[in-house]
């Protein structure tokens, strides 16, 4: 069984900026996220008499919503760059009125197509390469603390999805996803 968590909201959540590989603090309400995720995996996963593997992306957001998760749930955190989000490039740190002020307007702004590519940034192919390298190799059970774009392409991989399908996943910070063969199934963190 796998346990995968997208990291609790950011302040560039809130703004809508691309963090990409950048990265900006949880906000209070990503710390009560994880809080809570920690509480609701904790009732799920039990007792352990070892703590549960947790892969998790090195980026700063993905590292203070483990340890919140952390706090309930004994973890042998793993740092695995290949979790790391779609670097975005150029891009990173900005909104999309600042991508179209100083790129243009002809700029497609929609990384969830999946020929998109920021400017200096990875493609998507690329990213799923990585993942799908890491996801070969993960063991069962784990807890998996991740981004958004990865998170959908965990799940697309563990229900052998298309490219475009995986890009159309639903993302939540209130929960998480568990992963059990092929299935996958949401579970809210009240």
């Amino acid at each position: 069984m796998l346990y995968l968590v997208r990291h609790g909201q950011t302040l560039w959540n809130t703004e809508a900026r691309f963090q990409g590989q950048f990265d900006s603090p949880l906000t209070d309400l990503g710390r009560d996220q994880a809080t809570r995720i920690g509480r609701a995996l904790a009732a799920e996963i039990g007792a352990r008499v070892e703590p549960i593997r947790a892969y998790v992306s090195p980026l700063g957001r993905t590292r203070a919503t483990a340890e919140l998760i952390g706090r309930s749930l004994p973890m042998n955190v793993v740092e695995v760059p290949s979790l790391m989000e779609v670097h975005f490039g150029d891009w990173e740190g900005l909104t999309r009125d600042d991508i179209l002020s100083r790129f243009g307007s002809d700029q497609s702004i929609r990384p969830i197509d999946w020929q998109f590519q920021a400017p200096g940034g990875e493609t998507l192919d690329t990213v799923l390469a990585r993942v799908e390298t890491w996801y070969a190799t993960a063991e069962a059970p784990a807890v998996i603390v991740t981004h958004g774009i990865i998170s959908r392409l965990v799940r697309g991989l563990h229900a052998g999805l298309g490219h475009e399908e995986m890009l159309t996943l639903p993302v939540s910070q209130d929960g998480y996803f568990r992963l059990d063969g092929g299935n996958i199934e949401f579970v809210p963190a009240p």
